[in-house]
Parts: C-alpha cells; structure tokens; sequence
C-alpha cells in the first residue's frame, strides 16, 4: 500500500479523511483518522456549541472555535499529523479563517467549492496547500495563475468526480451522464494538465463515490496517488453526526438521493428528507440571516438557510435537517469505527500484493 506525500508531509496510508461540515468533521473524527496512518481533516464551517452566537459575532466566533477545534485535534494526537483544514472559497470569511489555520499551525489546507486563485497569498510556504478542482481546466487555470502571481505550484490536487457527496462542481446535465466525466477518464485529463507544466510529481487525489477498500485499489490503479473519503467516514463511531442521522444514512440507498440547488450557487447531492421534498416543491422554508456568511447567497431567493440545515443535521432532526452524501449509499450499510476501514484496507492491499506475487512467472 503506498504512502500519500503532501509536500512535506506523510501518511501511512493513501487516504484523506474530508472535511465535513457543520461539526460532522470534527477534532474526534480528525484525530481518529490521524491515529489510523491517514490524514485527518477538520471544516471550518459551523464549529462552536452556539449557534445563535456564532451567527451574531459570525467572524470572531468563526476563528475562535476553528483555533479550538485545530487545539483539540492535536491535543488528541499528541502533536501528530498530517492535519488539515478543509475551507471553502465561498465563505465570506474566507481569507480570515485560512490566516487563522496557518496561525495555528495547520499543515495543509484544502480549498474548494470555488476556485481558490488567492489562496497562497494568505499562507506561508510551510503550508501545503491543496485545491479542489472538477476538471483539467479549472486545474489548469489554478496552476497558470499561481505560477504567475506567486511562484508557487500546487502540492497535491483533489479530483472530484460527479458521483461526490456535497456541493458538485457540475452542472444538471453533467450530473445526469456521469460516465463521461468519471475518475478514471479525470485522471487522464489532469494528469495532462500537471505533464504540461512539468508539474508531473503532484499527488493527484481521486474523490466521489470511495466507499469500500476496493475503491481505494481501483484509483490507485488508474493513477491516482490516493483518495479522499466523506460518506463512509460519517458513518463512523467517531463522526460528529448525530446518532440518528447515521441512521438515516445506513437505511438509505442508491434510489433515496438526489441533487438540488444549494444556496451556495451549487448543486447538491442529498438525502431525500421533508425539508428536501419542501425545497423541491418551491416552498421556502423561515429563516432570519444575522450574517451573510457565504459571498454567493441571496437571503431572498433562496429558500432555506443551508447553515441552519446541517446544524439540523448534526443534531439529528430528520424533518429540518439537509443530509449530504455520496451517489450510492447501498455499499455504506453499517456504522463502524473507522479503524475498521483502515484493517480492512491493510488487509486487502496485503492479499492483493501476496496474489501479484504468486502470479508472476
């Protein structure tokens, strides 16, 4: 099983556990994959156990808890990483929280949900910094310009297919031919991208639809030099989600999700729920917005608060509550400790290494 290398930073294994918000990819979660050989990643959204007043005092309380939550990941690990912070460009407070993750220390910083063209002008050189890119030409257009404007090249690139969890960076028609934008043919098309600029030594990350060990195999087999894993690790002992909304997650299967349009300016793949079935419908759901905490989002157009949703989600209200998954949950059935997935990872990669063995001439 190879190791994944983020600029100076190693793991045991090839596997990036994603930052999920609201409280979803907490310190616990973090820590836990962290102490398992893989990297560990702690979003920056909706941390803090006030809701009304992280809203009220949305910055401060924004950067504090983020410090606090960074604090608690490497008290749990003792000091150990590789730890990460997953902070989306859409955030109003974008370019405070990545100054309060390098403050802290963090060693590497994933950045999507929008281009992050600036991202190196707010951290330091120790930093890795890792962009989420859907596509060779928004991989290519981060590249040209870091190079340009800030002598810098990415340290690794996650590749986020069309069957991801989460906001997808696709548009309807895509999503409905997914074949035709899948991981294997995205390697091929990035991986172009890096040989072009002789960036070629750049860990390219494959994400959407990792659900089973085999899964990890398979990129790995395309080209990938690992993966990174959302859905199977909310279903986890260790996840922030709430007991029932892992249960929602386990009972429900590939026919129970579907897309819709996130205020974020995305589209989203979610768990059919009652709030899903009211959004589809039209029907606004009441919120107040203290604070306009996405740059992209309309409080008179949209018709639900997504912070208030996966707050609901976290703390296990089925009816107000917006669940983010994966395309297929059919393979994600249990709740086990994340350990579980890292022996069962360990111990396919071993037969398949002694089965290459037996079979050569």
């Amino acid at each position: 099983m190879p190791k994944l290398k983020i600029g100076k930073y190693e793991s045991r294994y090839p596997v990036i556990q994603a930052g999920m918000g609201v409280r979803v990819g907490n310190a616990a979660l973090t820590a836990a994959a962290i102490e398992c050989g893989g990297m560990g990643v702690i979003s920056s959204v909706g941390l803090g156990e006030d809701f009304h007043r992280s809203l009220k005092d949305y910055e401060i309380e924004s950067e504090k808890n983020l410090s606090k939550e960074i604090r608690k990941a490497r008290e749990l690990t003792g000091g150990k990483g590789p730890l990460g912070v997953n902070i989306m460009v859409v955030l109003t407070n974008y370019e405070s929280m990545i100054k309060t993750a390098v403050n802290e220390g963090i060693d590497f910083i994933i950045s999507g949900a929008g281009l992050p063209l600036r991202l190196p002008e707010f951290a330091k050189d120790r930093v890795a910094l890792v962009p989420v890119v859907s596509s060779a030409r928004a991989l290519e257009l981060i590249v040209r310009t870091w190079q340009r404007k800030y002598k810098k090249a990415p340290d690794a690139a996650i590749i986020e297919g069309p069957l991801c969890g989460g906001h997808l960076a696709f548009t309807n028609e895509q999503l409905d031919n997914p074949k035709e934008y899948s991981l294997e043919i995205l390697y091929r098309e990035t991986k172009d991208v890096l040989d072009r600029y002789s960036l070629g030594g750049v860990p390219l990350i494959a994400a959407g639809a990792i659900s089973v060990p085999e899964d990890v195999l398979k990129a790995i087999e395309w080209g990938y030099q690992g993966v990174q894993i959302g859905t199977r690790f909310i279903c986890t002992e260790e996840s922030g989600m709430s007991e029932e909304g892992k249960k929602l997650y386990v009972s429900s299967g590939s026919n129970d999700t579907v897309t819709i349009s996130s205020p974020v300016g995305m589209p989203v793949r979610v768990i059919k729920s009652p709030l899903v079935e009211r959004v589809l419908s039209g029907k606004k759901e009441p919120f107040a917005c203290p604070y306009k905490c996405l740059r992209s989002c309309d409080k008179n157009k949209v018709l639900f608060c997504i912070a208030r949703a996966l707050l609901y989600a976290w703390k296990g209200n089925i009816d107000k509550g917006l669940f983010m998954t994966g395309y297929d949950l059919s393979r994600v059935n249990d709740i086990i400790p994340i350990k579980k997935f890292f022996d069962d990872l360990d111990k396919l990669a071993r037969a398949e290494s002694s089965s290459h063995q037996e079979n050569r001439p």
